[in-house]
């Protein structure tokens, strides 16, 4: 049955090479690093549903008492073909998560992987509902239990994004520079406060660069400040901070106050004289 599953799933890999996707909005490049603890994960997560399927299936009268199928968890050739269906259709359906950036289902797939997919799973539920096989040990379970098989598996789809994306945040930093250094990770604000750091920070850069003097009395966040206002104090800082940049790399004057707070000189005291 492990043949049979590799095999359907190599018609379905291939079909990737036409696939339908989104190019990616920066240069790619190998993230091998992303690639194993991504899959490592998911796979995890797999087995623990495989394992958690079969141990309700065998040892609990859960699937008869709530969707009505027979009890099949005596019978080992029956539960070998309820497990290889449950095992085809969410290992298969896993490509619609990686091969995506955002949510599986935002990200239409190309005509030929979706066919690829139906007709591959369309052979696995046959198989799992009429084969009666010596040879590997499996017995047809009827069509019933391939429908909860089926609703089982779409189910545990779901969270698959989830994890996903929440790996590929713990990667990227921000995660723990959130928890530990901005202490935002658990915050109640709109946006995990992300206005209130903009106000922050365009009152700093205001203040550094002369477009109002430092009122220590007045708060960096007045509570009557609107969404608009917060946006032009950001855009007008942003303009002066390129000015400034602009201004040390073009100017003479600009260069060398530049390198005398780098090397943190007092200006005064340099005898040497320079003009723009």
């Amino acid at each position: 049955m492990v043949l049979i599953i590799a095999f359907l799933n190599d018609g379905t890999i291939m079909t990737i090479s036409k696939d339908r996707v989104k190019p990616s909005p920066v240069p790619d490049s190998w993230k091998l690093k992303e690639i194993f603890s991504i899959g490592v994960v998911l796979g995890t997560y797999l087995a623990l549903m495989t394992v958690l399927f079969f141990w309700l299936m065998h040892k609990t009268s859960f699937f008869p008492d709530h969707f009505g199928v027979r009890d099949i968890g005596w019978s080992n050739s029956q539960m070998t073909a309820a497990v290889y269906l449950q095992v085809s259709i969410i290992s298969q359906a896993l490509i619609f998560v990686t091969r995506s950036r955002s949510w599986s289902f935002m990200e239409r797939p190309g005509m030929l992987l979706l066919f690829a997919f139906v007709a591959a799973q369309l052979v696995a539920t046959i198989i799992a509902v009429y084969a009666v096989w010596g040879f590997a040990n499996i017995r047809g379970i009827g069509w019933g239990w391939a429908g909860v098989i089926w609703l089982y598996s779409i189910v545990t789809y779901f969270p698959l994004d989830i994890i996903k994306f929440i790996v590929r945040y713990i990667q990227s930093g921000n995660a723990w520079d959130n928890l530990i250094e901005r202490k935002t990770a658990f915050t109640r604000k709109k946006d995990f406060g992300k206005e209130a750091r903009e106000a922050q920070w365009a009152h700093a850069q205001r203040t550094l660069h002369g477009l109002h003097p430092t009122d220590t009395n007045q708060s960096p966040l007045p509570g009557g400040t609107s969404n608009r206002d917060l946006g032009e104090m950001a855009e007008q800082a942003k303009r002066r901070a390129e000015i400034a940049r602009l201004r040390e790399m073009n100017t003479l004057k600009g260069h060398v106050e530049s390198v005398v707070r780098m090397k943190n000189l007092d200006v005064n005291m340099i005898q040497q004289s320079y003009t723009v």
